[in-house]
């Protein structure tokens, strides 16, 4: 019966495979670099800049780009100072790296890429095998393919960590598969997404630092593949091999690119 119904989904005209797909829209996609071992340096020189991670903390009220587009950043970068100088780190509130129990930033320690240069950035997806604050215990950014989704969109397609999503560029055709791998806004993935959407989100600034900031300004289509599910592994290759393999089988069953592009989408 089973294989009955799969075969005559495979029947289907594109246009009848088009409205099972739900497709959702964002008018570009940032770049999230978290769970790359250099996203978050203690020089600041990492692939994120620090206050991407971190918001000063006024009043008992967290100043962020959304609620204060003027002084965020200006506020961050001086209570940052003042907690790294002190080591009360009680006005800021870190959300790209993690914290102790105290809310002080982890550094990764021994066993990690950057032993005492870097502190340890999470992802909501983490790898099993390895200790909580250890940096091999969350996903890179730079070697695994995954977007950032809300909970809302996740829920509503039944998606847990490690489940796949079919991102489309209209503009350039570019395809790519990226695991459920951190939250919590729909319109970001990480770097290597970027770059197998055939974009290089690293941009090298004029103090030589490199940073993980160019992003892509035109659309780009998320396709939910509720079901293909994917198991996170160490072996960076062997997940991409899994991760193109599950996402091609899941895209094909339900018409392929061509379901994608007929697809009626929606803004997010």
């Amino acid at each position: 019966m089973m294989r009955a119904m799969a075969s005559a989904l495979l029947l289907l005209a594109p246009s009848a495979l088009a409205r099972s797909l739900s497709c959702v829209s964002t008018p570009g996609l940032a770049v999230d670099a978290d769970g790359a071992p250099s996203s978050y340096r203690l020089d600041g020189k990492g692939l994120s800049n620090t206050c991407d991670g971190v918001f000063a903390v006024v009043g008992g009220v967290a100043h962020t780009q959304k609620n204060d587009t003027l002084h965020w950043q200006e506020l961050c970068q001086d209570h940052w100072k003042r907690a790294t100088a002190s080591g009360d780190y009680s006005q800021v509130r870190i959300v790209g790296f993690q914290t102790d129990a105290h809310g002080r930033p982890i550094v990764q320690g021994p066993g990690d890429p950057l032993p005492g240069k870097a502190f340890v950035t999470t992802t909501k997806l983490t790898i099993p095998g390895a200790p909580d604050h250890a940096q091999r215990h969350y996903v890179d950014a730079g070697e695994i393919p995954y977007v950032v989704l809300s909970s809302a969109y996740a829920s509503a397609h039944r998606l847990a960590p490690g489940d796949l999503v079919a991102v489309y560029r209209p503009k350039t055709g570019r395809l790519a598969y990226g695991v459920y791998g951190d939250c919590c806004s729909i319109g970001e993935a990480s770097i290597r997404l970027h770059q197998d959407l055939g974009s290089n989100p690293l941009v090298t600034q004029p103090d030589g630092v490199l940073r993980a900031k160019r992003g892509i300004s035109d659309r780009v289509v998320f396709v939910a593949l509720t079901g293909a599910h994917t198991t996170a592994t160490p072996d960076a290759g062997a997940w991409r091999s899994e991760i193109k393999l599950k996402g091609d089988a899941a895209l094909q069953a339900l018409g392929g690119l061509n379901a994608v592009k007929a697809c009626n989408v929606r803004p997010s």
